[in-house]
């Protein structure tokens, strides 16, 4: 394979305006660098007045997650960056049951904002994606590429950079995992919640197998039921838990209320109320770092749930 040159450009360089560039990264969402997200919609109206749309509605229904895309040219401004965090804002109010998080996509967001940009994941889901533009020299034809960076994210934030999935790989091929795999292609930290959460079970709570085999979480089975799926996050693990009798899509269950005010409790943040995740099954929602496993409160939420289940 030939190594070519290359210097930095811009897409206006290239004669793209915003439009154009929304287009080419619509037709393979990956290239966003956000994982196999799908595109919901583009051009959502919000407003008559000049740039009252958000750019691209995309979603990842393996992690029930909306990103609400702002595109722009250039240097990264005050009007998009606010922008960004209004449709980001709308959308939640629109579907409260699901995770949202606000993309901002620009050339260049090392600019006088740069500061806000790196600040804002520590305060709420943004991500700041740089598309860089590289024009190769050495080719036949005059030939350039766009390199998403992301350079702002929440720390407990997992996202799958990979590519779409082999067309010639079967389901079962690809969802198959075992320790092992985990191992090569998760944090540390993570893996050490898996683990206490597992003993804390066996020791604590009642039977539970521990199942590698899903394509995106650990999970602890009672009997063939999966009542923990552990999510995977940097240094913690995300976990759905059973809410037991009651409880609707737009009225969490009496338990939630319980989890709520005993998270606040040990300094945890608000759990979601996902009522459809596992079919209704396991909807409530929360991050668990590794140092709050063994929180006797914990203990108390943990063996709740594993009766429901």
């Amino acid at each position: 394979m030939p190594l070519h040159d290359y210097h930095n450009t811009t897409l206006k360089a290239l004669g793209m305006n915003e439009v154009a560039i929304r287009d080419w990264l619509i037709t393979k969402p990956t290239r966003l660098g956000l994982g196999n997200i799908i595109i919901k919609d583009v051009e959502i109206q919000y407003s008559t007045k000049l740039g009252g749309r958000l750019d691209i509605l995309g979603y990842d229904a393996a992690l029930d997650t909306y990103y609400e895309i702002e595109l722009m040219l250039g240097e990264m401004d005050a009007d998009h960056g606010f922008r960004c965090l209004d449709y980001w804002a709308r959308e939640r109010i629109k579907r409260p049951n699901a995770k949202h998080v606000a993309v901002l996509v620009a050339e260049d967001l090392s600019g006088r904002y740069k500061t806000v940009v790196e600040t804002l994941p520590n305060f709420l889901p943004f991500i700041g994606i740089e598309l860089r533009v590289l024009s190769l020299h050495g080719v036949e034809q005059q030939a350039a590429t766009v390199v998403p960076f992301i350079v702002a994210q929440p720390d407990d934030l997992s996202i799958d950079i990979g590519d779409e999935p082999e067309t010639n790989t079967t389901g079962s091929e690809r969802s198959l995992h075992d320790r092992e795999w985990w191992e090569a292609n998760s944090s540390l930290g993570y893996l050490a919640t898996v683990d206490s959460l597992a003993k804390l079970c066996s020791e604590k709570i009642g039977p539970s197998s521990i199942d590698y085999t899903a394509a995106s979480y650990i999970s602890l089975k009672k009997g063939r039921r999966c009542w923990l799926p552990m999510w995977k996050r940097a240094n913690a693990a995300y976990v759905y838990i059973p809410a037991g009798p009651g409880g609707s899509a737009d009225s969490p269950s009496d338990f939630y209320q319980e989890v709520k005010k005993t998270l606040q409790e040990i300094g945890l943040d608000e759990p979601s109320w996902t009522f459809k995740y596992n079919a209704g099954a396991n909807p409530i929602g929360f991050s668990l770092p590794q140092d709050k496993v063994r929180h006797s409160l914990l203990l108390q939420i943990l063996e709740h749930a594993y009766a429901f289940a």
